[in-house]
C-alpha cells in the first residue's frame, strides 16, 4: 500500500554509475564519471564520494557499531528500565519524578531506535541496498527522525527538571510547579518536539534500481541534496542545534552551578546556626560527617550530569553542522562521527548508574523494590529499618 503512495524514482543511469557501470558500456561509464557533477548534480557526487572510503573505515564500523554500540545499548536499556521501575514507586510521586520518568522513557526509546541505526551502519553502510521497500523507507525517512526526536524530548525533560530544581532551591518562595502541571508540560513538550523534527523526514530519498539487469528491484538511500541545500533547511538545521543542543547545554550548566552555590551557602549558614547553640560543638561533631557527605553527593550529582551532558552532546552538534558528502571518505571524520554517535548514547545510558552512585534514596528504593538477597548486609540492614512509605529526603528541594 505504501509503495503506491510513495513514488520511488527509477534512474538506470544513476544505478549503473553506482555499481561501476554494470548496465552501461565502459565508455559511457567513463563519461558519466568524468561529468558526474554536470550531468547529475550533487546527488551523484554525494554517492561517488561515499564509495571512495578509507580502507580503515570498515574496521572502525566493526569496532564502534558492531562491538561498542551493542554494549552501550544493553547498559542503557537495562539502566533506563530500572530507572522506570524505581521512579514508579509510591514514594516517588513528586513533580521532579514525573520529569525523570519522561526523561528515562525518551532515553529508552532513543536507545532502542539506535539499534537499527547501528545494524544499518554495520551491514548496509550509508547508502544501503534493500530488496524490501519497508526497511528502505524506514532508513531513508524515519530512522533519524525517530531517534533524534526521542533525544530531543530527553533534552527538554532534563532542561525542565533543572529549571524546577533551580526554582525550588534558589527561589523557594515561588509557586511550584513553576512550569505548570507536569503532565501537561510533558505532553506539550513531546508534541512540540515531534512537530519540530518533522522536516527532517525529507532529508533522504530512495532510488529504485534493477539488480543485474533482472526483474529484481533493490532500493538505495541517498541524501535529498536539493532539499538540503534550500535556505529553509539550512536555517532549520541551525535552529535545531541551537534549541536542542546549545541553549540546553548553557542553561543546564549555569543553573546547576547556581544551585550548587546557593546550597553551599545554605549549608554554611546552618553550620553557623548550630555553632551558636549551647553544646553545639558536640552536636556538630556528630552531625557534620553526614552533612558533608550529603553536600558532596549533591555536588557530584549536579556536576557529573552537567559535565556529562556537555561532553557527550557537544560533538553531535558539531557533527550536524559540519557533515557533508565531501568529508565522508575522510577517516578522521568517520572516527569523529562514530565517536559523536557513541557519546550521545552514553549520555542517555548512564543516568541510572549516576543516580545509584550519588543518590542514597534512589539506592534505598531500588533495594526495597528489587529485594536483592546478595545485598543483605549493613546497607540493606539500614534500608529495612526505614519506613517504606517515607518520601525521599530533600535538600532544599533536591533529591540526595
Amino acid at each position: 500500500m505504501i509503495t503506491r503512495l510513495y513514488n520511488t524514482e527509477e534512474d538506470p543511469a544513476y544505478c549503473s554509475f553506482i555499481w561501476g557501470g554494470s548496465n552501461l558500456t565502459a565508455t559511457a561509464a567513463e563519461v558519466l564519471a568524468a561529468n558526474a557533477t554536470s550531468i547529475f548534480g550533487t546527488d551523484l557526487r554525494d554517492d561517488f564520494y561515499r564509495d571512495v572510503e578509507d580502507p580503515r573505515t570498515e574496521s572502525l564500523r566493526e569496532y564502534c557499531y558492531g562491538l561498542l554500540l551493542p554494549i552501550i545499548c544493553a547498559m542503557g536499556i537495562i539502566g533506563n528500565l530500572l530507572n522506570l521501575v524505581v521512579l514508579t514507586r509510591r514514594n516517588m510521586r513528586g513533580t521532579a519524578y514525573i520529569y525523570m520518568r519522561a526523561y528515562s522513557t525518551a532515553a529508552l526509546l532513543a536507545i532502542v531506535f539506535a539499534i537499527p541505526f547501528g545494524i544499518r551502519m554495520l551491514v548496509h553502510k550509508d547508502r544501503g541496498q534493500w530488496e524490501e521497500f519497508g526497511p528502505a523507507f524506514y532508513t531513508a525517512h524515519l530512522e533519524l527522525y525517530l531517534g533524534n526526536g526521542c533525544l530531543g524530548v530527553g533534552v527538554m525533560m532534563l532542561l525542565v527538571l533543572t529549571i524546577e530544581r533551580y526554582v525550588s532551591v534558589c527561589h523557594p518562595g515561588f509557586v511550584r510547579p513553576v512550569m505548570g502541571p507536569p503532565g501537561v508540560v510533558v505532553f506539550l513538550t513531546c508534541l512540540a518536539t515531534v512537530i519540530v523534527y518533522l522536516p527532517s523526514i525529507f532529508r533522504g530519498e530512495l532510488i529504485k534500481c534493477v539488480l543485474h539487469a533482472s526483474d529484481v528491484y533493490v532500493y538505495l538511500r541517498r541524501d535529498n541534496t536539493i532539499y538540503q541545500q534550500t535556505i529553509f533547511y539550512r536555517v532549520y538545521k541551525i535552529m535545531l542545534e541551537v534549541i536542542f543542543k546549545l541553549v540546553p547545554t548553557l542553561v543546564i550548566g549555569f543553573l546547576n552551578m547556581r544551585i550548587m552555590m546557593v546550597y553551599r551557602r545554605t549549608c554554611e549558614r546552618r553550620r553557623q546556626m548550630v555553632l551558636s547553640r549551647p553544646h553545639a560543638h558536640g552536636y556538630l561533631k556528630d552531625d557534620d560527617p553526614r552533612k558533608f557527605a550529603e553536600e558532596r553527593r549533591l555536588f557530584l550529582l549536579l556536576g557529573s550530569t552537567s559535565i556529562l551532558f556537555l561532553v557527550c552532546v557537544s560533538p553531535m552538534a558539531i557533527l550536524h553542522m559540519t557533515i557533508a558528502s565531501e568529508v565522508y571518505p575522510s577517516f578522521p571524520f568517520q572516527v569523529f562521527r562514530a565517536s559523536a554517535n557513541l557519546l550521545e548514547l552514553i549520555n542517555y545510558s548512564l543516568t541510572f548508574y549516576i543516580y545509584c552512585l550519588f543518590s542514597e534514596d534512589f539506592r534505598n528504593t531500588l533495594v526495597r523494590t528489587i529485594k536483592w538477597p546478595w545485598l543483605k548486609g549493613k546497607f540493606c540492614h539500614q534500608v529495612e529499618h526505614e519506613n517504606p512509605n517515607t518520601a525521599p529526603r530533600y535538600a532544599n528541594g533536591l533529591l540526595h
